[in-house]
């Protein structure tokens, strides 16, 4: 019965130990966990999704359509309606109908003419109820139908031209989403880890400056210093405290931010860590042009903007006045009291219609709107130039950046290990009084800048390692594509 007590316990304070331990996690941990959960990762996943749809919308709109159509008008109770005499008078009769109509119809688009063609066969039955009763059906078995309602502008041209150069963008752009969400969690995880630094600073100052001052003061008991240096000691050891409860306060808000943009519950216990390797590569700054120019969706946006204001043009001169339509029916119809009767024979229906449209005088309005998307053709042209340029100089600047950043990250790395090492030969000669409590100040102060500026260049690398990734889609760490693929839901 004692061992199964004591074997109890040990489950129970194992299972205590387990809930209360914190989540060791480093900066790839917050990175992955970024892209795959939180809020910023669902809403690239909705812009995807959302693109993914208008591009199938898209592609079905370019295959043939079959539409079913059923109409049914009736006047029960009856209505009163005009008919026309042999001898040419008029009637109003009271009479009780039902018309209903059945049509099957297959149809297609000529994305080259901006037309529509179609195959239908329809059918018709009309009954009477009073004020006698007689049964009449009409039918067109088959017909060939062309519709095309301009020859100057053709939408249809424009749309197969612009549609999949949108849908390549936003696959470009989700690659991008999400590559901007490691930029953020970066920012957030660095955020977070420096205020956890600066408060483990202030603990290992406090303990310092408690240490000292306790020998501090037994050395002035036995008059070895003097009153003002322990009251310099005490304030120190004041000022420490102090530092310590607001560096506290700092990481409770930097964590929390980090949770929140992590989707993590708030009272998530969780132990941020130094990155364990960086990476030591060089991007060439050659290919970091050529693969942003491969791999951006900026670079499809210009084509597509250029593309836009063209088809602006095209719609402003199709839409100037003049016009020209045409339409066009070949089939066969017949009309009986029968159903199978209206099916036995008939007569060939044809149908050609021509509309032309031409403007007399219109004051040069239809001149001065094509003038109007020229000038905002050109205006577009110069806009994507200079976006072109700034791409182009900003792919530069952050991959030079970056490849200065290896070497400022080691700088500060070697500064802060110097910055430590000074403080501890520093304090030594302190306790055995070769130096004044400034000195050691002086070294402290230097050991915290230190180690702050070392998390500043390490929270620099990365945010450009992650600016060259997003800005060329391209790992060069790897030598390959980034490449996400999205779930649909």
């Amino acid at each position: 019965m004692p061992r199964i007590k004591i074997f109890l316990l040990s489950l129970c304070t194992f299972a205590t130990v387990s809930l209360s331990a914190q989540q060791q996690m480093v900066l790839h941990d917050v990175v992955g966990m970024a892209q795959r959960s939180s809020p910023s990762y669902y809403r690239a996943q909705s812009r995807a999704m959302n693109s993914l749809y208008a591009y199938r919308y898209f592609r079905a709109g370019q295959l043939p359509q079959l539409l079913l159509d059923l109409q049914n008008n009736s006047s029960p109770l009856g209505e009163t309606v005009e008919v026309l005499q042999p001898d040419g008078k008029i009637e109003y009769r009271r009479r009780s109908t039902s018309n209903t109509s059945l049509g099957l119809g297959l149809r297609q688009i000529v994305p080259w003419t901006g037309g529509s063609f179609s195959v239908r066969s329809d059918l018709a039955r009309f009954d009477q109820f009073s004020p006698d009763k007689r049964t009449a059906y009409l039918a067109t078995p088959f017909s060939i139908n062309y519709n095309q309602p301009s020859v100057v502008y053709n939408p249809y041209y424009w749309e197969r031209k612009i549609s999949p150069i949108v849908y390549e963008e936003s696959k470009r752009t989700y690659i991008e989403d999400l590559e901007r969400v490691a930029l953020d969690a970066s920012d957030y995880f660095f955020a977070a880890l420096s205020a956890q630094v600066q408060e483990k600073i202030y603990q290992l100052n406090v303990q310092n400056t408690d240490t000292l001052y306790k020998i501090s003061k037994g050395r002035f008991d036995l008059g070895k210093i003097a009153e003002n240096e322990l009251l310099q000691i005490e304030l120190s050891l004041l000022n420490a405290s102090n530092s310590l409860e607001q560096a506290t306060l700092q990481k409770e808000i930097a964590y929390q931010e980090l949770k929140r943009f992590l989707n993590m519950p708030k009272d998530a216990a969780i132990e941020l860590s130094l990155p364990n390797n960086t990476p030591l590569f060089n991007v060439p700054l050659d290919k970091a042009i050529a693969e942003a120019g491969n791999n951006r969706q900026s670079v499809l946006e210009f084509r597509r903007r250029r593309l836009q204001a063209e088809q602006d043009v095209a719609e402003a001169r199709g839409n100037s006045g003049y016009s020209l339509n045409l339409r066009a029916q070949l089939g066969q119809s017949n009309n009986d009291s029968t159903f199978g009767g209206v099916y036995r024979g008939g007569d060939v229906q044809q149908n050609l219609s021509v509309g032309i449209a031409i403007p007399i005088m219109d004051w040069g309005r239809a001149r001065n709107r094509v003038r109007q998307a020229k000038a905002n053709r050109d205006l577009i042209e110069i806009d994507v130039q200079q976006a072109e340029r700034s791409f182009e100089q900003e792919v530069y600047l952050q991959t030079q950046q970056f490849n200065i950043q290896k070497k400022l990250l080691a700088s500060a790395a070697k500064a802060d290990t110097i910055a430590q090492l000074r403080y501890e030969i520093t304090k030594q000669r302190y306790l055995i009084g070769k130096i004044s409590i400034t000195d050691l100040n002086l070294a402290q102060s230097e050991k915290d800048g230190a180690s702050q500026n070392y998390i500043r260049a390490l929270r620099s690398f990365w945010n450009a390692y992650y600016t060259v990734r997003r800005l060329t889609l391209y790992d060069f760490e790897q030598d390959r594509k980034i490449r996400y693929e999205f779930m649909e839901r």
